[in-house]
C-alpha cells in the first residue's frame, strides 16, 4: 500500500474538508466588512455616509467563522488565517487601484454586495438560530471557548489536533521531513507526474511555506533513559502519525496564498 492510500484510508471517517467557493465568498465579505468596521472604529471621516456595520460586522464574523468550522471540520485558526488573508487581499486589491475615485466606487460597491448578504444571513441566523448558539459564534474569532454542540468525538479529536499542530513548531518540522520523504519516494518511484506525487507536491510546499516563518530549533534537551521509554509507549503507529501530518498539510495547503 502506498503512502496516498494510507491518506485516503486514514481520512476516509469524516476528515476536515477544503473551504469551497461559497464560503469563501463570505469570508471575502467578512474580511470586506471587517476593515470598513475597522476604520469605523477609528473614527475615519470617510466613511461618514456608510452604515456602521461596528456591531453587526463582528457578531456576523463569529457566525460565519463558526458555520466555516461546522461544515468543513477546519480548526479555529485554519478559518481565522483565511479570514486575515483574505483581508490582506481586498486591501491589496485597493491599493493597487492607481484611479482614486475608481478605487472609491470599488470599495463601496463592495460594501453594499456584502452587507446585503451580512443582512440576510443575520435575519435568519435571528429567526432560526437560539441565543445560546449565537453567543457561542460571537466568540469564536475572539479565541472564547464555545459550548459543546454535540458533534462526532472523531471531528472533534480531528480538530483539536489540528488546533494544536498548527501553533507546534515541532510537529511542523517533524511532519514536513516526513511528507518531503514521502514525496521523493512516490516521485521516485512513479515519476513526478503521477496523481500521487502530485497531490503529495502540494503537500511538501505547504509544509515549506509555513516553515519560513516558524523560530529557531531549541536543542534537545537530555532525557533519561526510562524518559525515552515512556515516550515511544505515548507514541502512535506510523500510520497514525502518517494520518495527522497529512491532515496537517492539507489545511496548511488550504491557508497558503493564492499564487
Amino acid at each position: 500500500m502506498n503512502m496516498f492510500s494510507i491518506f485516503a484510508l486514514m481520512l476516509a471517517p469524516s476528515p476536515p474538508v477544503p473551504i469551497n467557493e461559497a464560503q469563501m465568498r463570505d469570508i471575502g465579505c467578512v474580511a470586506t466588512i471587517g476593515i470598513i468596521a475597522h476604520e469605523q472604529r477609528l473614527g475615519a471621516g470617510a466613511l461618514a455616509s456608510y452604515a456602521d456595520v461596528r456591531e453587526s460586522g463582528k457578531r456576523w464574523a463569529g457566525i460565519v467563522g463558526q458555520r466555516v468550522m461546522d461544515e468543513t471540520g477546519q480548526p479555529r485558526e485554519v478559518v481565522a488565517f483565511a479570514i486575515k488573508q483574505a483581508v490582506e487581499a481586498e486591501q491589496a486589491k485597493v491599493i493597487g487601484m492607481d484611479d482614486g475615485a475608481k478605487s472609491k466606487d470599488y470599495v463601496r460597491n463592495r460594501f453594499a454586495e456584502c452587507k446585503s448578504v451580512m443582512d440576510a444571513q443575520l435575519a435568519t441566523a435571528d429567526a432560526s438560530t437560539p441565543a445560546t448558539a449565537v453567543g457561542n459564534s460571537a466568540s469564536m474569532l475572539a479565541g472564547e471557548p464555545a459550548q459543546s454542540n454535540d458533534e462526532p468525538d472523531k471531528i472533534a479529536l480531528y480538530r483539536t489536533q489540528l488546533g494544536e499542530d498548527l501553533g507546534n513548531p515541532h510537529r511542523i518540522r517533524y511532519c514536513k521531513t516526513l511528507v518531503d520523504i514521502s514525496y521523493n519516494e512516490i516521485s521516485g518511484r512513479e515519476g513526478a507526474d503521477s496523481r500521487d506525487a502530485k497531490a503529495f507536491s502540494r503537500l511538501v510546499q505547504a509544509f515549506a511555506f509555513k516553515a519560513q516563518g516558524l523560530p529557531a530549533a531549541e536543542k534537545p534537551k537530555p532525557i533519561s533513559a526510562d524518559e525515552l521509554q515512556a515516550e515511544l509507549e505515548k507514541e502512535p503507529s506510523s500510520e497514525e502519525k502518517m494520518a495527522r501530518c497529512l491532515r496537517l498539510g492539507e489545511s496548511l495547503a488550504l491557508a497558503m496564498p493564492p499564487e
